[in-house]
C-alpha cells in the first residue's frame, strides 16, 4: 500500500489540560476518527492493516519532563487503532546507536512500554532499515527505519517543544526519527545549514508520508529545547491528515511567525501548506485562546545579529550566530555529546567535553543529547549582544 500525504488545510484543535487518561482518551479517540475520515478511511478500512505509532522518544526520560511522547498519548492511539482490527507496532529511532538495548531501555524508562503493551500494541524489535525514496516528491533518498517502511499507516505522535537549530520540533521534524540510529549525524552533515536541513526535513516527511498527526500542546517546552528547556503549559492538542498544515498552527501557538521556523517556510515555498494560519480551516476551539509568546532557543542569534542587512551577505551572520560551549563544572565527560556530532568537533578530554570551533556546524546536536544541560549556546563575539 503506497502512502501519500492528503495536503489538506483542515486542522483540529481541541482542549486538554491534563494527561489522567479518563481526559485524554475521548480527546484522542475523536481526533482518531475525523482525521481518519479525512484520509477517506472508515473504521473497517484498519482490519487487518500495519499500523506504526511513531512517538518522540528523543532520549531516556521521564515522561513528565516533556522531553518524550507522554505515555498517555501512546496508550490512547495504539487501544484505538488495535480496537479496529489493526497490528499496532510502536516505533521510533531515539538519538544514539539504534538497537535492541538503547532502544529497549528507552521505551522502558519513557513508559512507553507499558503505554504500548495497555493499548495493545507490540514495541519494535525489528532493527533494519532500507533505502525509500519517491521521487515524485523528492530527488533525495533515506535510510529509514523498517517498521515505517513496511507500515500501511503511520501514525504521527509528537510533542510541541523549541529547537535549537529548528526553532521548533512538532509535526515535520518528529519524523527525523524515522532514520536510524546515529546516521542521523550524517545528515547534519549532509545538510549543514539552518534552512537545507529544514527542506530535508520536509522532503524526509514527504517520504514517510504520515498520514495521521497529533500534537501534543498539552504541556510543552520554551527555552532551550528539544531537551534542556522549561515547562509551559499551554492546554491543547493539534490534529490534521497533513502534517505541514498541523505546524502552521502549531508555529502559531508558539508565538512564531512562519517564516521564522525553517520546516514552516520551507513547507509554504513548497505550496504544501498555507502561507499563514489564516488560510486554515481550523475546527474546533478558537486558536487566539492558546497563542503565547515562547521563550527562544539560546542558539537563536537576536538582536543586532537579526538586523543586519542581507546585502553584507550571510557570512557575517553566519560568524555571528551563537555557537556551542561546554560549561566545564557541569560537564561529567560522558562522551554523549562526541559520539552524536555529525563532524567530529567534539573530543573528550581529562574528562571534559572540548569543542573545536573550526570544525562545528552549529546543529546543536551536543546541546540536544547532553543529559547534564552542560553545553550553552554563546555569541561568538558576545559584545554584540549584550
Amino acid at each position: 500500500m503506497e502512502r501519500k500525504i492528503k495536503l489538506t488545510n483542515r486542522v483540529y484543535l481541541s482542549e486538554l489540560h491534563d494527561y489522567e487518561y479518563e481526559n485524554v482518551k475521548p480527546v484522542i479517540y475523536d481526533l482518531l476518527e475525523k482525521v481518519c475520515l479525512d484520509n477517506g478511511w472508515e473504521k473497517d478500512f484498519f482490519d487487518g492493516k500495519k499500523v506504526t505509532v511513531k512517538p518522540n522518544l528523543l532520549s531516556r526520560a521521564d515522561a513528565d519532563k516533556c522531553i518524550t511522547s507522554h505515555p498517555s498519548f501512546v496508550k490512547a492511539a495504539c487501544e484505538y487503532f488495535s480496537g479496529l482490527g489493526a497490528h499496532v507496532t510502536v516505533a521510533d529511532s531515539p538519538g544514539g546507536t539504534y538497537n535492541h538495548a538503547s532502544f529497549s531501555a528507552v521505551v522502558r524508562e519513557t513508559g512507553v512500554l507499558d503505554a504500548a503493551q495497555d493499548g495493545g500494541a507490540q514495541v519494535n524489535d525489528d532493527y533494519g532499515f532500507e533505502l525509500m525514496s519517491n521521487h515524485d516528491v523528492s530527488k533525495f533518498n533515506f535510510n529509514i527505519i523498517n517498521p515505517l517502511v513496511n507500515a500501511d499507516v503511520v501514525v504521527n505522535l509528537n510533542r510541541l517543544k523549541t529547537h535549537a537549530l529548528c526553532e521548533m520540533t512538532a509535526a515535520v521534524k518528529n519524523m527525523f526519527g524515522s532514520i536510524p540510529g546515529l546516521q542521523k549525524a550524517e545528515q547534519h552533515a549532509r545538510f549543514p545549514s539552518r534552512i537545507s536541513f529544514a527542506d530535508m526535513l520536509c522532503d524526509l516527511c514527504l517520504i514517510t508520508a504520515p498520514c495521521v498527526n497529533i500534537t501534543d500542546a498539552v504541556v510543552c517546552m520554551e527555552g532551550n529545547g528539544p531537551s534542556g528547556g522549561t515547562l509551559k503549559k499551554v492546554g491543547c492538542v493539534t490534529a490534521s491528515a497533513n502534517p505541514f498544515a498541523a505546524d502552521v498552527l502549531n508555529s502559531y501557538i508558539m508565538g512564531y511567525k512562519p517564516n521564522e521556523v525553517g520546516t514552516v517556510e520551507c513547507s509554504v515555498k513548497r505550496g504544501l501548506c498555507p502561507e499563514s494560519v489564516g488560510g486554515l480551516e481550523i475546527i474546533g476551539c478558537e486558536k487566539e485562546k492558546f497563542a503565547s509568546e515562547f521563550v527562544r532557543p539560546d542558539s537563536r542569534a537576536g538582536g543586532i545579529v537579526k538586523q543586519i542587512p542581507s546585502i553584507f551577505g550571510g557570512g557575517l551572520k553566519t560568524a555571528l550566530e551563537p555557537r556551542p560551549t561546554v560549561k566545564k563544572s557541569l560537564c561529567v565527560g560522558c562522551g554523549i555529546c562526541a559520539r552524536n556530532c555529525p563532524v567530529a568537533a567534539i573530543t573528550i578530554k581529562d574528562k571534559k567535553a572540548h569543542i573545536n570551533n573550526k570544525k562545528c556546524i552549529k546543529c546543536y546536536c551536543c546541546q540536544e543529547f547532553c543529559p547534564q544541560k552542560a553545553v550553552k549556546a554563546k555569541p561568538l563575539l558576545s559584545i554584540f549582544t549584550r
